[in-house]
């Protein structure tokens, strides 16, 4: 099948990764009017990218035919899209129909489609590879693409900026399919304005520092709230602020409320959206809505090194207790760490402090500094330095290399704003902390069907830059990762030191080995980990490790990238003293995200040989009688001999289903 494709941004590669999710039927509005709008590029893409997740969740079900009459419709509605044509080859390569797979792949090439090295080692493609037309499909994915699969529209203009406000228009707006964001070019500000009003002695600062002309202000950065101004940051304390609004044709499409997710600006941008999913088995908020949707990280990532930062409220997601039992919350149930957004506790309007805190910190760094982190991806890892650094609770160089400076969710009433603005205003621009980024090199991978049972394919939730994430999914007692950070980058070019913390998680247990002099590469050995305190002594738990990496040259440390690995609380196991399992129970009712792993109702107890190799597992069901025996590479036993072992097997395969009320389970079934 075709690759979602990747992105570049910052100093390194991040990919595009697909979480597959349960899908409703996919349809197509026969008589749908074709759009000519940029607004409706993004519509049109999801819709690819939707039809194109269905087409793979009906073939690893073996629903050949459904998926084939799915991209059948996809192309007729969408008949330049070299994604669908690519597709519909490999659908029709794995069912031998080998001319026609040859007539859909060489329309994919003529449309556009060019990643060799896909076509190359496609499994999907082995019947095509061996015939000789193959050579040809090569030779033209070879040559450059000249075309468009999109629509071509007038090149955007800035939005206008009229007392300190831009509407912004369709005119104003460019759209850049690889990374799904619409581009707004916003007009700055020509007025004189002051730099704060107000302010108590941060405001005192402020206007003595830009008296001075040692404080560049606000001029040229812009607020965007994404709610509807539901929950506006004191944007009259900030004149210099050029507040974003969204004309009638965005907000009709809803581009103005929610997540941020559909626009990159051309400028500093700070934002909010006061908002959470309230409803529904999927409530959550905004920020943990990003970390589980489909290359959700990798926008926010996009943002943070493109000098933007969005504002958002826990909702919820982060509250004490269990279950929601006694009045209570469930623990913190974002399955990942990053340092991409900043997630205060509370609801709405929790966020306003921060954000003002944050437009306080872009004021006071000094003309000359500031535009070297403008030009730079440092811009936002430099202000969560600070901001981290600098909050109450860490009271020590040491005690930012704990979980107390780098929490999931912020309290705002451990905030100092006079701080945060006087280290801010110390930065100079030939020394600002580096920017620390990672990709995880090497991992152990649990197989399918015999590690773990689920229709999802993998335990990778995602990979950016400076944050990656993983769901523990083998039933084995603990995980490696190879984590190399040797695209940490220092402005000046100066060497990095390098240090990997736990900052969640028994750290006692959990082994960080290093792979060269320096620590920049690292191997990070993981057990498994039952729900636990955040800190110790807190009420909050949750059932994740955070694992985070500093890069420090001579004069600072970086902002942390943040390596979290999530264990399903849905699970109860067992294992000996040898680390073996023994038992997993997997019916336990704890809470864990639908997003992430799908709730079943069964236990796996494992059995062993003399010798200590594993022969397989007997499985029991939630109040049935009747077990079923497994062998030890996944296989339902039908039948016996005499002697106890196998005589027949089957494979079976994981599906989704619907339980009681709005419930859904993970269902066995025959392949």
């Amino acid at each position: 099948m075709s690759p979602l494709g990747s992105v570049v941004f910052g100093f390194s590669r991040a990919c595009f990764l697909f979480v597959p999710v349960i899908l409703p039927t996919w349809s197509f509005a026969a008589d749908e009017p074709r759009k000519s709008s940029i607004l409706d590029l993004p519509k049109l893409q999801a819709s690819q990218v939707a039809g194109q997740a269905q087409v793979v969740h009906l073939m690893r079900a073996k629903e050949f035919d459904k998926a084939e009459s799915l991209l059948r419709l996809m192309t007729r509605h969408n008949p330049r899209s070299p994604a669908t044509r690519y597709n519909l080859a490999c659908l029709l390569a794995l069912r031998d129909r080998t001319d026609e797979a040859f007539e859909s792949l060489e329309l994919a090439v003529e449309l556009g489609f060019r990643n060799i090295a896909h076509l190359e080692n496609d499994p999907d493609l082995v019947n095509l590879r061996k015939d000789k037309r193959f050579a040809g499909v090569l030779k033209a994915a070879a040559e450059p693409f000249e075309g468009s699969i999109w629509p071509k529209f007038p090149k955007p203009i800035p939005a206008a900026e009229k007392d300190g406000e831009v509407v912004l228009n369709e005119l104003n707006l460019g759209y850049d399919p690889k990374v799904g964001l619409f581009l707004g070019l916003v007009g700055r500000s020509q007025e004189e304005r002051p730099i704060a009003k107000g302010q108590g002695k941060v405001g005192d600062l402020l206007r003595k520092w830009f008296e001075e002309g040692t404080a560049a202000g606000n001029r040229g950065d812009f607020y965007d709230n994404h709610d509807g101004d539901h929950s506006n940051m004191n944007f009259r304390g900030f004149p210099q602020l050029t507040r974003i609004e969204y004309g009638e044709a965005l907000r009709a499409r809803g581009l103005h409320n929610g997540l941020q997710r559909h626009f990159l600006f051309s400028g500093v941008t700070l934002g909010n959206s006061s908002t959470a999913i309230t409803g529904g088995r999927n409530w959550r908020s905004q920020a943990r809505f990003a970390l589980t949707q489909p290359n959700g990280a990798t926008r926010l990532a996009l943002h943070y090194l493109r000098n933007h930062l969005y504002f958002y409220p826990e909702h919820k997601d982060h509250d004490a207790g269990r279950n929601g039992e006694n009045g209570g919350g469930h623990g913190d149930v974002f399955p990942a760490n990053v340092p991409y957004i900043v997630v205060s506790q509370g609801s709405s309007g929790s966020d306003r402090a921060f954000m003002n805190a944050f437009a306080a910190m872009l004021a006071a760094i000094r003309p000359e500094t500031k535009q070297v982190l403008v030009r730079s991806p440092l811009l936002m890892p430099t202000l969560q330095q600070v901001f981290r650094r600098s909050n109450r609770n860490v009271e020590s160089d040491e005690d930012y290399f704990t979980g107390k400076a780098h929490p999931t969710v912020f309290d705002g009433s451990l905030l100092d704003v006079e701080t945060m603005v006087r280290r801010s205003h110390e930065l100079r621009p030939d020394s600002v902390p580096p920017l620390a980024q990672f990709k995880v090199t090497k991992e152990d991978a649990p197989v399918a069907g015999q590690d773990f049972f689920d229709f999802r394919p993998h335990q990778r939730l995602f990979d950016t830059p400076c944050a990656a994430a993983r769901v523990y999914k083998s039933s084995a007692s603990s995980l490696r990762f190879t984590l190399d950070a040797r695209s940490s980058r220092d402005l000046s070019g100066r060497p990095l030191s390098y240090r990997w913390k736990v900052l969640r998680g028994d750290a006692e247990r959990i082994t960080i080995e290093k792979q060269d002099a320096n620590g920049s590469v690292v191997e990070i050995t993981i057990p498994w980990h039952e729900r636990r305190p955040v800190l110790p002594g807190s009420a909050m738990e949750s059932n994740r490790v955070d694992i985070g990496l500093f890069a420090g040259n001579a004069d600072h440390w970086s902002a942390p990238a943040f390596f979290s690995v999530y264990f399903p609380d849905n699970q109860k196991r067992v294992y000996d003293d040898r680390d073996r399992i023994l038992s997993i129970d997997y019916s336990l009712g704890n809470y864990v995200d639908p997003l992430i792993d799908t709730s079943r109702e069964w236990q796996d107890k494992y059995r062993y040989e003399d010798n200590g190799s594993l022969l397989g597992w007997t499985r029991y069901r939630k109040g049935k009688v009747d077990e079923q025996e497994f062998t030890a590479n996944g296989l339902l036993v039908v039948a016996k001999n005499n002697d106890g072992s196998p005589a027949e097997t089957t494979e079976v395969r994981y599906l989704v289903r619907k339980s009681k009320g709005d419930r859904v389970i993970l269902a066995q079934e025959p392949r």
